[in-house]
């Protein structure tokens, strides 16, 4: 919309340095304007409009002037942002001209008196048309003057309407009632800007819905600026889709003329985020490619210039389930007892159920059925030849439908069946490295340290009299084992099947910690350069870590040209849902913030900057669910904690900032949990729940248990896990059931290491889990291992003869 009104031109006394109108008697306060304006002799006209049609022109002002064309363009464009109408008062003119009337109609004009006249100006009542836009020119011209000015802003339409809606909503409620209007109107003397006029009178003329109230949209309207709107019912959209999935998103905020749109997760401006599976389009969609559960979560789309209209979209990344059984074929005589276990993973969590022969299973028979838990297990009793099928776990959700096939034989002289699971702990001490079988917890194969490396003219640890120094194992794809010799600056591959050091990998000095990254096949490894965990340290990648070839390191791309400023690397571990990260994160001495890294590229892509936290990252762990960041934070320097922080993964926003809580997370292997265990005072095991909003609270345990080293086991009664943590000063093993709170202690363990003969910062008394079907753990103690079953909770068997066992690797092995 374009007023314009006949030479009705506010400006600007040279002199005075004064905002005048055209009437020459209204002086508006003395207000001051923006300088360009008064670097020019004269009167200075100013036009706001830039609408296709041609406004009403300026008085021509020393055209020859170079300056005087300079400055009237500058003004155009400063004052032309978002278009509408040209600034004007009533013309001088016709303001003599009806003062001549009213002189010689004097004797005909009813007498009122000063109230009274005061009365009709507040509630506007004879307020015209033509006067109500000759007001609405003059205010913008005023709290142009007034307002930006004092902002520090230029003239931008929308910004400075805004503000005089902020300025006149003195109660801040979002709305404009006759109360603030008129309480206004008094304070800025409203009434010198037009004659008859008063902000009451935008109740009259733009209040659309008559409710009494003018919102911002009504007000941005009044004043012609592009008024966007959304359909109350499509505030909050729900969206639905599954892992893998490319997805569009319309935003349903509209405008006249159609505005820019701007995507937001967590606060942050997706566009700015330079993602390959985040997209926004020019027509305002947001399209995400290869959706993965880190997706999930709010999106948020508003105007460009207008953040007051915002649509939420609530998106929900669901998985198809995955189901195993074990054992997948079985042979039994008639009236023994049967076990089947099933575990399930999907996000949601499916509906599990048992079939036999594609039919339900009637555990309904007493003293026939039992499933355990959540369909963790089936017991098949005193089963006869009428047993015998194939008993299916099936697995269900909004995601899909998944089984698996668990196959019963009842037979009198039961065959040997097909595929079989076996699980060996491979178990490095400071003579060599020893392999067991964990049910009869017998030596199955010894490496010794003196032994020369096949192909080479190297030891395994070295002459006979040295000692093995290792820093880190880790399982790569169930084919070999890579750890680290720190003083040897080297990596050793042991090859699963030959039980046999197969290749020597050299690194940079002092090689400890290693990450594998299944999806990419590499292994990341963390040097020291130096036998203590302090000073700046170097990073190196293996390739094809899995695959039968002489390997070799290379480096990331470096920061700033140095490959040895890092103080840590985090790599987000393999979990049940499957997700495959693309980023770690590194952090350097000191410094508060991180550097978020680019796994397949090895390239360095973000800097987050932690500062506001005062937070140099200790710890950090990644949840797959939802996508969450999770680390404890040490003020740099000083060491001082200063809490827990949770980040977006997708965003590097952070969510949360809990000051209070302290100490080590750990996220469970499903993503469902995250436990925090303090040990600086008293131990302190804190349990809360992932959510598409950050973490929530469950429960939390005290303990007298000063806690080594924790790991997850699979549940019995639930498809999660359990929580065992070993003890750096007592023989017990603490059990914690993540689901209920329940705590059990497992006695008789042995005396862990003495503290002061650990190296590479490992625990003086690890645990580790055997996986999903294992049945037990190890944890290793002075000058034994202990074997714990983990389904009974009890000690399994003690192997003892070994000189400090530091480090154990569980195998599972499948054979026919």
């Amino acid at each position: 919309m374009s007023r314009r009104h006949r030479d009705a031109t506010p400006y600007i006394d040279d002199d005075s340095h004064q905002l005048w109108s055209s009437e020459a008697a209204d002086l508006l306060e003395g207000e001051q304007v923006d300088a360009h304006l008064l670097e020019h002799q004269g009167l200075m006209p100013i036009t706001w409009d830039n609408t296709p049609t041609p406004a009403t022109p300026a008085p021509a002002l020393e055209d020859d002037d170079p300056a005087i064309k300079q400055l009237n363009t500058l003004i155009r464009d400063d004052l032309t942002q978002g278009g509408g109408a040209v600034l004007t008062t009533r013309p001088p003119v016709e303001e003599e001209k009806d003062e001549e009337d009213d002189d010689e109609e004097g004797s005909t004009n009813l007498e009122v008196d000063e109230d009274e006249n005061q009365d009709n100006k507040v509630s506007g009542s004879s307020c015209s048309m033509q006067q109500y836009e000759i007001l609405k020119d003059n205010l913008l011209l005023y709290h142009h003057a007034r307002l930006m000015a004092e902002k520090g802003r230029g003239s931008e339409r929308e910004y400075l309407v805004g503000l005089m809606f902020s300025k006149f909503d003195t109660n801040n409620n979002g709305a404009l009632d006759k109360d603030e209007l008129v309480q206004v109107s008094q304070l800025e003397e409203v009434s010198r800007l037009a004659e008859d006029c008063s902000l009451v009178d935008m109740l009259r003329y733009d209040d659309a819905n008559t409710d009494g109230h003018l919102n911002l949209n009504e007000f941005y309207t009044a004043f012609s600026v592009s008024v966007v709107s959304l359909d109350k019912a499509l505030e909050v959209n729900h969206v639905s889709a599954r892992v893998g999935d490319n997805l569009e998103i319309k935003c349903d905020v509209t405008g006249t003329p159609t505005p820019p749109i701007v995507w937001r997760r967590n606060g942050l401006d997706l566009a700015a985020l330079n993602s390959e599976d985040i997209r926004v389009f020019m027509d305002g969609s947001l399209y995400l490619t290869r959706l993965q559960l880190v997706h999930a979560g709010n999106y948020t789309c508003h105007a460009d210039r207008n953040k007051d209209v915002v649509q939420t979209h609530i998106l929900t990344v669901h998985t198809v389930p995955t189901v195993q059984v074990t054992p997948h074929i079985q042979s039994l005589r008639p009236s023994e007892e049967a076990i089947m276990s099933c575990r399930a993973t999907g996000e949601p969590f499916p509906k599990v159920e048992w079939l036999k022969n594609d039919e339900p299973l009637r555990v309904d028979i007493p003293h026939k059925y039992e499933v355990v838990g959540n369909g963790t297990q089936l017991r098949v009793r005193n089963i006869g030849y009428a047993d015998t099928g194939a008993y299916m776990c099936q697995a269900t959700s909004v995601g899909g439908m998944a089984r698996d096939i668990s196959s019963l034989i009842v037979q009198e002289n039961p065959a040997p069946t097909g595929e079989q699971q076996e699980s060996r702990v491979f178990v490095f001490h400071d003579w060599g490295v020893a392999v067991y079988e964990p049910d009869e917890c017998r030596l199955f194969h010894v490496i010794q340290g003196t032994d020369v490396i096949p192909g080479t003219q190297e030891y395994v640890c070295g002459d006979k009299g040295t000692n093995c120094s290792w820093g880190r194992a880790i399982n790569v794809a169930e084919r070999y084992i890579y750890v680290t010799q720190p003083r040897r600056d080297r990596v050793l591959v042991v090859s699963v099947p030959q039980m046999v050091v197969v290749d020597v990998i050299v690194t940079d000095q002092y090689p400890v910690d290693l990450s594998y990254v299944p999806n990419l096949d590499q292994v990341w490894v963390l040097n020291w350069r130096s036998t203590k965990n302090e000073g700046v340290k170097t990073i190196q990648v293996i390739r094809d870590a899995s695959q039968k070839k002489k390997h070799h390191t290379v480096h990331p791309e470096p920061i700033d040209g140095h490959f040895d400023l890092v103080k840590n690397l985090f790599v987000p571990a393999t979990q049940d849902l499957g997700h495959d990260f693309r980023y770690a994160y590194v952090t350097h001495t000191n410094q508060r913030g991180l550097y978020k890294l680019d796994l397949a590229n090895m390239k360095y892509v973000k800097t987050v900057d932690l500062t506001p936290y005062n937070c140099v990252p200790q710890h950090l762990v990644f949840s797959s669910l939802h996508g969450l960041v999770v680390m404890d934070c040490e003020e740099p320097v000083t060491g001082r904690r200063t809490g827990q922080l949770v980040l977006d993964y997708l965003t590097d926003a952070v969510l949360s900032h809990k000051t209070t809580l302290m100490g080590q997370p750990h996220v469970v292997p499903d993503s469902s949990l995250v436990v925090t265990v303090d040990t600086l005072n008293h131990v302190k095991i804190v349990v809360q729940k992932v959510t598409d909003h950050g973490l929530d609270y469950v429960f939390d345990v005290i303990t007298t248990l000063n806690v080594s080293d924790v790991t997850f086991f699979p549940s019995r009664l639930t498809h999660s896990y359990d929580l065992y943590a070993a003890s750096t000063d007592k023989d017990d093993i603490f059990f914690l059931d993540l689901q209920s709170g329940k705590v059990e202690m497992i006695t008789g363990v042995g005396k862990a290491m003495l503290p002061g003969l650990t190296e590479w910062s490992n625990t003086n008394r690890p645990i580790v889990s055997s996986g999903v079907f294992g049945h037990y753990m190890v944890s290793p103690a002075e000058a034994a291992i202990f074997v714990i079953n983990g389904e009974t909770r009890t000690v399994n068997c003690e192997i003892g003869s070994l000189v400090h066992p530091r480090l154990a690797v569980w195998i599972t092995r499948k054979y026919m």
